[in-house]
């Protein structure tokens, strides 16, 4: 009796969990070079996701914006999208993203990610 009530808990706590996954997370398109290897679209395409959650976590707060109640994440341009120049460039990030917090290879997904999101009209 005891284990099938833990186990009732343990779904319900799982449903909870994937649902709110899911209603956190806006997935967004990306824009893929055509000549990309679709095994290897696979693999950007995961650390594209990757580097949205990393971003959404680190970097939205202070560059979002609402646009009639939408979210708009900007559109960068490559030569901002350096890991040293991200860093350095901007001195609140010297302090905001330290390798503390946001690791080399963090960055890099979030780079990837800004990279190849589908571009705001």
């Amino acid at each position: 009796m005891v284990s099938t009530k833990i186990k009732k808990m343990g779904l319900l706590a799982l449903a909870f969990f994937s649902m709110q996954m899911c209603t956190t997370h806006k997935q967004i398109n990306y824009e893929l070079p055509d000549a990309m290897l679709p095994h290897v679209k696979v693999h950007y395409a995961d650390q594209c996701d990757k580097g949205q959650k990393l971003y959404d976590l680190s970097c939205a707060k202070c560059h979002n914006t609402k646009v009639k109640g939408k979210v708009i994440i900007p559109d960068f341009k490559p030569e901002q999208l350096t890991g040293y120049t991200l860093r350095v460039a901007n001195s609140r990030h010297e302090s905001s993203l330290p390798d503390t917090l946001v690791t080399e290879e963090e960055l890099i997904m979030i780079m990837t990610f800004l990279s190849y999101k589908k571009k705001n009209k």
